[in-house]
């Protein structure tokens, strides 16, 4: 049996212990001592969004989309400049070797036939 002399039943946020607040104020826990306003057992409530915030919610979201469509679209032309880029010192690796093939055609090479003469 609930007796009004001992005030509201509480649940104390510190230690979770169950206890009555006796009308007093401030309300003390009497297993750990922690002192609560009234206001700490107040639960608060959400309201319904309204059109203002779930427009703004609308809008930071596209923020958001733009943001990372973005930083994709960065992504891709850094790749592209990366490859164009390999794509150029391995032109200039071309460019390097034409030297080369000139070089190539004054170079003899003997090679044996099967009949053991050498040929130029």
């Amino acid at each position: 049996m609930v007796k009004a002399s001992w005030g509201t039943k509480r649940t104390c946020q510190n230690c979770a212990a169950r206890f009555y607040d006796l009308n007093k104020s401030p309300i003390k826990c009497p297993k750990c001592g922690r002192e609560h306003d009234r206001e700490d057992f107040v639960k608060v409530r959400r309201g319904r969004a309204t059109a203002a915030s779930t427009a703004a919610a609308a809008a930071a979201a596209a923020a958001a989309a733009k943001a990372a469509a973005a930083a994709k679209n960065k992504k891709l032309e850094d790749t592209a400049l990366e490859d164009e880029a390999a794509l150029e010192s391995d032109d200039e690796a071309l460019e390097d070797t034409d030297d080369l093939a000139d070089e190539a055609e004054d170079i003899e090479v003997e090679v044996e036939d099967d009949k053991g003469e050498g040929d130029r």
